[in-house]
């Protein structure tokens, strides 16, 4: 089959480039051409910026489209009105935030979600051209414009729709930092840095996913023709059990102290950006990390060991150790919850 991945050289986008050439499939790839990612041998790169002018597509047939950087209907709209109805399976990356809220513990697909409002459009239009490839960029309207995207698509394409609710993804190239803090923190753990906070209680769930594990789900739903919306995550998994892999594969001498949640929040931390993948301790994000996955693991959706994703990870941030992490815990934030574990 002849693919396009569009953002096919960002972190999601060059795991998908990276598994459906490996399979053996004609593969391009739409970029604006500023990621430093090597290309994938034998893999074409065709250079636009998607929010622009995308004439560089016109008269191009793709039989599967892989969209890993969609984030408003318009984006949808002009990328399908170049390429024409003739796909014959379109996957969009959206993403486990369309629920917006997670205040309820049976976060399935069919669940109702919330409809971006006028002021999510008008704010979206507003965003600086440079900035609009940046999931930040759109702030708490992210989720709503992502269940956006997948109605224009659906009312494009109809079954020939793939959603792709994906979860926080991870792994070697990961530009968030998210899980990379902890596997750099746990790795430089000796002599006075030995103590590693984390938030109890130790059984607090995480839901993350390796980007080739994602990479591997799509390409198996456009190859079984597999429609509609799936949420793509790992099943929940204990924050302690993370910790204790890590310890293991970076064979550090980490002392974990489990400091109660209260007295994180009373230090002036901020839950998901000073404390990677601890969630903001409030109603609506209580099973946050508790999504339902049974229709896609049923499907084949397939999570490669914990340890393989943690090593990956640890060798490539080994690499990278001059690189200011995005988020994490500064060295006076640390000293100061020291003072009480729990």
């Amino acid at each position: 089959m002849k693919c396009l991945i569009v953002g096919g050289t960002g972190f999601l986008g060059g795991a998908m480039a990276d598994a459906i050439a490996d399979a053996g499939h004609e593969t391009v790839i739409l970029s604006r051409g500023q990621s430093q990612r090597k290309g994938v041998a034998g893999v074409k790169v065709l250079c636009a910026d998607r929010d622009d002018d995308l004439s560089i597509l016109k008269g191009q047939k793709f039989d599967w489209v892989f969209d890993s950087c969609a984030y408003t209907p318009d984006m949808v709209n002009n990328l399908l009105d170049v390429l024409g109805d003739g796909i014959k399976r379109y996957v969009l990356i959206s993403s486990i935030s369309a629920y917006d809220t997670f205040s309820r513990p049976d976060i399935t697909e069919d669940i109702d979600v919330p409809n971006a409002t006028e002021e999510d459009f008008v704010a979206a239009r507003k965003i600086a051209r440079k900035d609009r490839a940046q999931a930040p960029a759109y702030g708490a309207a992210y989720g709503r414009l992502k269940w956006a995207c997948e109605i224009t698509a659906a009312e494009r394409l109809g079954d020939r729709v793939t959603s792709l609710r994906v979860g926080l993804l991870v792994g070697a190239g990961d530009y968030t930092d998210r899980l990379t803090w902890w596997v750099r923190r746990i790795d430089e753990a000796h002599d006075e840095r030995k103590q590693v906070i984390a938030p109890a209680p130790k059984s607090r769930s995480v839901q993350v996913i390796d980007v080739r594990d994602v990479a591997d789900f799509a390409l198996r739903c456009v190859e079984n023709g597999l429609s509609g919306v799936w949420n793509v995550t790992s099943q929940p998994i204990e924050f302690s059990y993370i910790l204790d892999r890590l310890i293991e594969v970076s064979a550090s001498d980490a002392e974990v102290n489990w400091i109660a949640e209260e007295l994180i929040l009373d230090a002036g931390v901020v839950p998901w950006t000073d404390l990677p993948l601890m969630a903001p301790a409030v109603p609506e994000f209580k099973y946050f990390m508790e999504v339902d996955t049974s229709r896609a693991l049923a499907a084949g959706l397939k999570c490669r060991p914990l340890e393989e994703t943690l090593k990956s990870v640890l060798e490539w941030d080994r690499r990278r150790r001059d690189v200011v992490l995005e988020c994490g815990l500064t060295a006076e934030q640390e000293a100061k919850l020291l003072g009480g574990g729990a």
